[in-house]
């Protein structure tokens, strides 16, 4: 059985946001990537985490139980969702938490920690690397059409149809697609304009085996950002936290742990 987070929150220009919330102590909140949900992308860290942490982690706009509106991808999508976050922490009052943020999750989280720096204490990002690297878009525009998907993204397509409506499939994925082109073509690269601006520590994982952006692309994000450092888990690729679990959350713990009150 399918969980959906059954809190909500109404932003100022009508948006709802449904979220998780769970645990004590200190605020740690999750942010999800394209595609997903809090549930459906980072249940085993919400399972992880909950008894050390007040876990919050949202469905972003238009995604899972976070509508209406249906979910679209403007060009500041990005910036967008980190508005959204940091009016949804306005919002139950939790201020200095320790932020991870997954793929776009953790795009908007760099630009929320740049942007709010009262906001985060700490920040972690995988999958993330403050532009949409070539590589990742010919990974997406392998996805095209969505009418060719074999079975072996059947049980993705499914699962997009259960998490957001069978009236976003296939939208939600050509309307992607379009928006990666178009920020690729101008060149975008407001995480990584903004990265010289966080002020708190920073902790960029990466996985060795990572399709989706190159040494180099990584390696640039890490190297603009004040406090931040970049660790290299073997074995995975985008989806680090799931393809080495342990490792990530050891790593993720330990920095963490040494964060300042």
């Amino acid at each position: 059985m399918e969980v959906f987070p059954s809190k909500k929150v109404e932003l100022r220009d009508g948006a709802i946001l449904a979220y998780v919330d769970e645990g004590h102590r200190h605020p740690l909140v999750m942010l999800h990537g394209f595609s997903g949900t809090a549930h459906r992308h980072l249940d085993s860290l919400i399972d992880e985490f909950r008894s050390d942490y007040r876990v919050l982690a949202p469905d972003l706009r238009g995604y899972g139980a976070s509508r209406p509106p249906d979910r679209d991808f403007p060009p500041n999508f990005v910036e967008r969702d980190a508005d959204d976050v940091a009016a949804f922490l306005d919002s139950v009052h939790c201020t200095r938490a320790a932020v991870l943020g997954f793929s776009d999750g953790g795009e908007s989280a760099l630009v929320l920690a740049a942007r709010r720096p009262d906001l985060v204490r700490g920040l972690v990002v995988w999958g993330a690397f403050g532009q949409v690297a070539p590589h990742a878009l010919r990974w997406l525009e392998s996805l095209l059409p969505v009418d060719a998907w074999g079975p072996d993204l059947a049980q993705w397509r499914e699962s997009m149809i259960l998490h957001h409506g069978r009236e976003q499939w296939p939208g939600l994925i050509v309307s992607y697609v379009e928006c990666a082109r178009a920020l690729v073509a101008a060149g975008w690269n407001l995480p990584l304009q903004l990265a010289e601006l966080i002020k708190c520590p920073v902790l960029q994982v990466h996985g060795e085996a990572e399709q989706r952006a190159n040494e180099k692309e990584v390696a640039r994000l890490a190297s603009v950002i004040p406090r931040g450092r970049l660790e290299i888990i073997p074995g995975a690729d985008h989806s680090v936290h799931r393809e080495q679990r342990r490792l990530f959350v050891s790593a993720v713990r330990a920095f963490l742990d040494d964060l300042p009150e």
